[in-house]
């Protein structure tokens, strides 16, 4: 459903508190009806205004635009922009969602406090150059208790961390997109994942689900209803403390035949597309065309106002494997433009959030992670054996290219599509959430399949890690992936390890999938040692974990000498993890 665009003339809001209006055309006046008066740091503050005049598309800031500029105690100016907003109601019509229109369209800024004490806010409306009006609030932040956004962690540059210097290291999967059900599906997942320790799901804006921009009608026509669903489902995942990764586009937007599943060929309907009245001929015209780039950047302007003051937003994604359609669009192309998008987007966004993109795993292209405007480097992996250390290798390559963050944001064992059969004890699914927090990356491996996923509730595995973490120094800036002098030859050692503290997870090689998938009961390894080096002489403290369970098995002491600290290993089935410290 694509909703009519109402005007904007019949709200009409009264602000309790006082606030001083100004206006340029006689008679102009906005009226501000903020959401609460008594705001905290890092907790969102939506504001009505009211008092514009109709115009004929309420999402072409060249015909319409309202800003917030928010002088803060530091003497920063931020801006907010703000964007067009409709309410809808849900409701399940058997196993589908349906959203009901709820009243007018009205004018909304999403304001999100980044420092306390007293605020200046000043909102400016202008219509073209024929109507502008002011209306000026003083806001007074108190400290709150909320975290603060995502930053990359500035010493190690391999983690993510949160303003105030919290580590965040994600434990997570994909939820890019809802079935039928449409949101109902996120109210069913993310209590799931609350209750996991799972704390960053990564979405898709793409034509089944939270798309706003994708078909003929929709260019400057955004679809309301579905940016209604994704406020819904920000939301959610803020209140349960839940990051999410949002992806503007994907390679389908530009595809003519319809893929593996038989569908994804959106470019004959894509809005930009020059048979739609769009600027394109081409799909490679999209990367270079200056008239399609105006138009994307209203797109980015619209964004930013409606999700940048979600606190629990990670990072925006601008595309989803892009190289899968590099038949149509030239790569110098692309990375130039996202180098051009990144600083628009950059220069919009008062948040300030990260910024990524995508490509396919058989593609790693060092120019579009090397971007400035790139903050962290992802890989996709499917069809790859060993998925340990696939990552410990990819984790190594991609710190070395760029120095920045880095995860391996897509896995699957198959990417035709969920294959148990070749993964019936869900090894290759383990290994890759737990590889991560062992090899350097900035997350776990984020699977694929979060459909079957919730269904077979294997959530036991990211809460097992989530469990083993808590406490721990995963994150800090001056982790290294740890150095072995020794090894037991039938087990693969991974580790991160500082002067004081060591995070080490060992897996039988006999099991290093898809070797030894089938085997349901696999023999012990027994007697197995290892012996890191780099670390401060002493003793150390030394627990021993069941990585299924997520509990501690053995406790014990070792020293080091000479930096080096030799390690006796308890009997483990298929792998077993260590936390250690120096006293």
């Amino acid at each position: 459903m694509k909703p009519t665009v109402s005007p904007v003339r019949s709200l009409v809001y009264v602000f309790s508190c006082p606030f001083l209006l100004c206006a340029t055309a006689p008679g102009a006046e906005l009226q501000l009806t903020p959401d609460t008066t008594a705001p905290k740091r890092y907790e969102r503050v939506e504001i009505v205004v009211a008092g514009l005049p109709a115009v004929d598309n309420p999402f072409d800031p060249d015909q319409v635009r309202i800003d917030l500029d928010v002088t803060c105690p530091s003497g920063a100016v931020l801006r907010f922009p703000g964007f067009y907003y409709q309410a809808y109601e849900r409701r399940l019509e058997g196993s589908r969602e349906a959203l009901t229109l709820q009243g007018a369209g009205d004018w909304r800024i999403r304001w999100l406090p980044l420092e306390p004490g007293q605020h200046l806010l000043r909102v400016t409306a202008r219509c073209g150059d024929a109507w502008s009006a002011q209306a000026e609030l003083p806001m007074d932040v108190a400290p709150g208790d909320k975290p603060g956004l995502a930053r990359v962690e500035p010493q190690g540059r391999r983690y993510f961390q949160l303003e105030g210097g919290q580590p965040l290291f994600l434990n997570g999967l994909c939820a890019c997109w809802h079935g039928q059900r449409g949101t109902y599906d996120y109210d069913d997942w993310l209590p799931a994942y609350e209750t996991a320790g799972i704390n960053y799901i990564r979405i898709w804006m793409w034509p089944h689900a939270f798309g706003i921009e994708w078909d003929r009608g929709d260019r400057l026509a955004y679809r309301l209803d579905n940016a209604w669903r994704l406020d819904h489902v920000l939301a959610e995942a803020e209140r349960r403390g839940v990051y999410v990764m949002l992806c503007f586009d994907f390679h389908g937007m530009f595809q003519v035949k319809p893929d593996f599943w038989g569908g994804n060929d959106y470019w004959p309907t894509h809005p930009y597309n020059a048979s739609n009245g769009g600027p394109c001929a081409t799909q490679n015209d999209f990367f270079t065309s200056d008239a399609a780039k105006t138009l994307y950047e209203k797109r980015l302007r619209y964004t930013v106002a409606r999700w940048s003051a979600f606190r629990n937003l990670l990072a925006w994604e601008f595309f989803n494997e892009i190289d899968n359609v590099y038949e149509y669009v030239r790569h110098d192309d692309v990375v130039a433009w996202h180098a051009d998008m990144g600083r628009r987007l950059r220069a919009l966004d008062p948040c300030r959030h990260l910024i990524s993109s995508s490509f396919t795993g058989g593609s790693k292209r060092p120019d579009l992670f090397a971007v400035p405007e790139m903050d962290f480097a992802q890989y996709h992996s499917y069809n790859e054996q060993h998925p340990a250390r696939m990552t410990a290798q990819a984790a190594a390559e991609f710190y070395r290219a760029y120095r920045k963050p880095f995860f391996v944001s897509e896995y699957g064992t198959d990417w035709k599509g969920w294959k148990p059969d070749t993964d019936p004890h869900f090894r290759a699914l383990h290994q890759a959430i737990w590889s991560g927090a062992f090899t350097g990356a900035g997350g776990t491996g984020m699977t694929w399949w979060w459909e079957e996923i919730h269904r077979a509730n294997l959530y036991g595995h990211w809460s097992a890690l989530a469990k083993f973490l808590d406490g721990t120094g995963i994150g800090r800036g001056d982790l290294r992936p740890a150095q072995w002098a020794e090894h037991d030859e039938h087990v693969v050692p991974f580790g991160m390890a500082a002067p004081d503290e060591a995070l080490l997870w060992l897996l039988d090689r006999a099991c290093d999938w898809p070797e030894g998938a089938l085997v349901e009961q696999p023999a012990p390894v027994t007697g197995a040692a290892v012996k890191l080096q780099g670390v401060a002489d002493g003793t150390w403290s030394v627990e021993w974990w069941d990585t299924l369970a997520g509990v501690c098995v053995a406790r014990g002491e070792a020293t080091a000498e000479s930096g080096a600290l030799r390690l006796q290993v308890p009997a483990f089935q298929v792998d077993i993890a260590a936390r250690i410290k120096k006293r």
